[in-house]
């Protein structure tokens, strides 16, 4: 609260500890902890002070201990801070930024597409290889001729033929070329053209590694000496390609196979007319969180550091100084790059907007805001295709919450129930993938499926449905990261595993052998706190699933279909009264039900029934022989959660979503987001520059369960109203509302808008400064005193009393408008304070007033100290908003509409039972 107050930076130290190495000779004197910049901490993160690790004398652990969540509970708020903030912003100069989750094209992965930009369509591979936050674009084209061809755009507009390539690669024989290509027969003849066009035609005439390395000489280093034509080429073949395979001498025959690999993908696509890769799959797709988008800057901060201290070692040598990485080394180098970013939005590599304005409009406005996804397209094109929703943002990413007009598709929000991967190091699964008999040097890549490590080939193996069901296996058990994902792709005899970060994973329910492993006592456990939902993790009962891995499954919507009425008593169900009786039973075949229904009398009473499971699958021997026929999947392997998990948080809010059009609960997730109420339980101490408090904020009568889950809640938003529908003289027409006078006279609808004001002792070169004082009581002459009445509010420091009644310049009022904080400066010209000596220094009056227009009255005034010019005041003015024409009301089904009338209580209609409606 203190950095939110003063403007000040919320941030920690960043040290190092420097090794002196001199002619390849480590020194004994080392430069322990280094001071080399300042680092923002995120709120609530494991290094801010308010994490429940670090909040007491020792860590507590709010989620198990009802003693320790009423601890930590309390020292939340004797720091000045909302229990049920979220956290996960940063404080910048006293305000509040959040971190925009970026969409990005995932890495080392390939796309084949078809490109149009000529009369002839021809097939293009593209991948975009990355290693250590470098990435090197590939592109493999199949031209009109058949000539293959890659393009490395990194290193120059050349076209190599791909079997040249893969000759310098070291695949001198015809066989092993044709081998890595492989794929369907037709294949055959286009890379025997292209084998035979290398050698035969004059323009290559290459059959052997050490002609193709000529050749690769002669097209990218003419005229250069051997030395560095050798040089150039290596560093062609070894880190400008593929460099996520490796970046040796060592790696190159694994990039040959992988040439060839995309190779076959781009034959295929032309020999079968198969469709395009989809680029908006969500396999496709790395979603760059704050810590992503914190690592860049720091990366480029780090490195413009160091290019620095370089330059400042090098002037003291030539000064014949002492050589100190203290004393050369300038912290505000690294601070000064990542705070700009931060605080404007301009990120490394040409982004903007990466940093926003933490939304504060209501406490859902903020947690929708830290949910966000925003794709990097630009707005102006049409994307048609990247706007629509996608079939593998089903959990993901919410159906409903999207902006309307340009970002329309493009800035999205996630899904109640996602995960984010970590990375998980190559090295834990490569080591349990050797054990599991896969062979990372094989003689030949012909005979087995391939396996593939983050797009990088690993291996092969000869069982792979035995080393798929053990993997899997492994992972519920814990032996594997819950976050590693494993696709089988049985048609092209591939095996993929990622473990790198950014891919969006959603929980589901596992099926063991057609019947789930969920069981009431797990329920038991986790209504009691003993587990949380990482034990159903860990005991292989739920799944993170990635969008690739979901290619392999098929799930179950829901585990059951609930009828309409009960069968007995043909009363209406609920389904939060519904219990699973036989829940776990293995083998079963139909869920037995126990349902408490209300009946006409408005007394309740249990019935009991039966209905079918829908994962029941009675013929799964012949369904799982014809899955190793076919190639496909066809027995239900996993179950839904819950099929509202789809939505986002707001969409969650919305009551019976399914019943309204999709515009409608779209426009409703806005609304919600726009409403006002309690946005934190400590606004009267934060200095917001602008904030809207609902006087009577109320819980819904018609809620979600999802109310409970977001806090919704404890921090409402908005009121109940009673609404009529009926026309009347034209006044609610089209988005117009007719509203109860009396209602509004009452209180509905009431809220104070809090304004913070800043003033502050500027410091002037020549030792010239701004003083905060009633203007005219000091010795000083003062030009531009303002009336006697606009100074008579304020006390001798020159600040106002709390709840003093001040207005700003208003052209129907005849009042004198008030001074907020008095002050006076300097003269802004040197020859206006030059005059006789003993003459009194002249100033002049720049005291700071109320907003032209507005009203209200002094709530808090913050004096406190600011890093830069000392006293620093912060002074909030509350003024109070009634409804009145042209104030925009709105329901959660985006029914909105603005005052058209205020009508008296006694022109309003009203019922038989005398209750008169709000809305009109």
């Amino acid at each position: 609260m203190e950095t939110r107050i003063r403007k000040l930076t919320y941030f920690s130290p960043v040290y190092m500890d420097f090794k002196i190495v001199r002619d390849d000779k480590p020194l004994p004197d080392e430069e322990e902890s280094v001071h080399i910049g300042n680092l923002p901490i995120m709120v609530r993160s494991a290094r801010c002070n308010l994490h429940a690790q670090n909040a007491d004398e020792r860590p507590l652990h709010p989620e198990t201990s009802d003693e320790d969540a009423a601890t930590y509970r309390k020292l939340l708020e004797k720091a000045g801070e909302d229990p049920l903030d979220p956290g996960g912003y940063f404080i910048i100069n006293g305000t509040e930024r959040v971190l925009i989750s970026m969409e990005d094209l995932a890495p080392n992965r390939v796309t084949v597409e078809k490109n149009k930009k000529y009369a002839h369509e021809t097939e293009v591979a593209k991948i975009f290889s990355q290693r250590d936050g470098v990435r090197k674009p590939l592109n493999v084209e199949k031209r009109r001729d058949g000539m293959l061809m890659v393009k490395i755009p990194s290193a120059g507009t050349t076209a190599i033929p791909v079997v040249l390539l893969m000759r310098a690669l070291g695949m001198d024989n015809d066989r092993d070329i044709f081998a890595a290509i492989a794929g369907p027969v037709e294949a055959m003849k286009y890379t025997v053209a292209n084998l035979n066009d290398v050698k035969d035609n004059e323009e290559y005439s290459v059959e052997t590694e050490d002609e193709a390395l000529a050749w690769l000489e002669k097209k990218f280093a003419a005229g250069q000496q051997k030395e560095y034509r050798e040089t150039r080429i290596s560093n062609l073949l070894d880190k400008e390609l593929l460099p996520h395979l490796g970046q040796g001498m060592e790696h190159r025959n694994k990039k040959a196979i992988f040439l060839g690999r995309i190779v076959r993908q781009v034959l295929e696509m032309a020999i079968n007319d198969e469709d395009p890769n989809d680029k908006d799959h969500y396999a496709n797709k790395r979603v760059r969180l704050a810590g992503d988008l914190i690592e860049d800057l720091f990366r480029v901060s780090l490195q413009q550091l160091a290019r620095d201290l370089k330059y400042q070692l090098e002037r003291h040598h030539n000064r014949k100084r002492e050589l100190r990485i203290n004393a050369c080394l300038r912290p505000d180098v690294l601070t000064s790059k990542i705070m700009h970013a931060l605080a404007t939005g301009n990120w490394v590599g040409g982004r903007s907007g990466v940093s926003q304005l933490l939304d504060r409009t209501t406490y859902l406005a903020a947690l929708s805001h830290m949910r966000r996804v925003t794709s990097p397209l630009v707005r102006s094109q049409p994307h048609f295709e990247a706007r629509d929703l996608h079939p593998t943002q089903w959990g993901r990413l919410c159906p409903n919450e999207t902006p309307e007009g340009q970002n329309c598709g493009l800035v999205k929000n996630a899904a109640q129930m996602i995960d984010v991967s970590e990375e998980v190091p190559e090295d834990e699964v490569k080591a349990l993938l050797a054990e599991a008999g896969v062979n990372s040097n094989p003689e030949g890549w012909a005979e087995g499926s391939r396996i593939h490590v983050n797009g990088d080939i690993f291996g092969l193996h000869k069982d792979p449905n035995r080393l798929v069901s053990q993997f899997k296996r492994r992972r519920r058990q814990g032996k594997i990261r819950s976050e590693v994902s494993l696709r089988h792709d049985a048609l092209n005899r591939d095996i993929f595993i990622n473990t790198d970060r950014g891919r969006m994973l959603r929980p589901l329910l596992i099926l063991d052998g057609g019947n789930l492993t969920l069981t009431p006592e797990d329920l038991d456990r986790l209504r009691s706190g003993e587990w949380s939902f990482n034990d159903l993790v860990t005991n292989g009962i739920v799944e993170w699933v990635d969008a690739e891995e979901e290619e392999d499954l098929l799930i179950a919507p829901r585990p059951f279909d609930l009828p309409d009425v009960s069968p007995k008593h043909g009363r209406p169900i609920n389904p939060a009264k519904v219990e699973w009786l036989n829940l776990g039973d293995p083998d079963a075949t139909e869920a037995n039900l126990k349902v408490e229904v209300s009946m006409p009398n408005g007394e309740s009473t249990f019935e009991k029934f039966k209905v079918p499971l829908t994962y029941h699958q009675p013929e799964i021997d012949s369904l799982k022989r014809k899955e190793r026929k076919d190639k496909t999947v066809l027995i239900y392997t996993h179950v839904e959660i819950d099929p509202q998990l789809i939505l986002g948080v707001c969409a969650a809010l919305v009551p019976y979503p399914e019943h309204n059009s999709t515009p409608r609960v779209t426009g409703g997730t806005a609304m919600v987001k726009q409403s006002l109420g309690l946005p934190s339980a400590n606004y009267r101490m934060r200095p917001d520059t602008r904030a809207h408090i609902m006087h009577y904020p109320q819980q819904s009568i018609v809620g979600t369960r999802s109310m409970k889950t977001t806090k919704f809640e404890k921090r409402p938003g908005g009121q109940n109203f009673v609404v009529a529908i009926i026309s009347h003289h034209g006044y609610n027409m089209q988005d117009a509302v007719i509203m109860n006078k009396a209602s509004v006279e009452r209180g509905l609808g009431r809220s104070a808008f809090v304004r913070t004001y800043n003033a502050e002792n500027k410091r002037f070169p020549g030792g010239q400064e701004e003083r905060i004082e009633v203007p005219g009581t000091g010795l000083d002459e003062v030009k531009g005193l303002k009336a006697w009445e606009s100074y008579k509010h304020l006390e001798r420091d020159g600040l106002p009393s709390p709840e003093v009644e001040l207005s700003g310049i208003h052209e129907h009022r005849d009042s004198v408008p008030g001074v907020l904080v008095g002050k006076t400066s300097p003269p802004r010209f040197l020859e206006e304070s030059q005059g006789a000596f003993l003459q009194a220094q002249e100033r002049r009056e720049s005291s700071m007033g109320v907003r032209v227009g507005e009203h209200g009255w002094v709530d808090h005034v913050f004096v406190t100290e600011s890093l830069d010019s000392g006293l620093l005041v912060r002074a909030t003015v509350r003024s109070q908003k009634i409804p009145e024409l042209g104030d925009k009301f709105a329901s959660r089904h985006g029914q909105k509409g603005i005052i058209g009338r205020l009508v008296d209580e006694r022109d309003m209609p009203f019922t038989p039972m005398a209750s008169y409606p709000i809305f009109w």
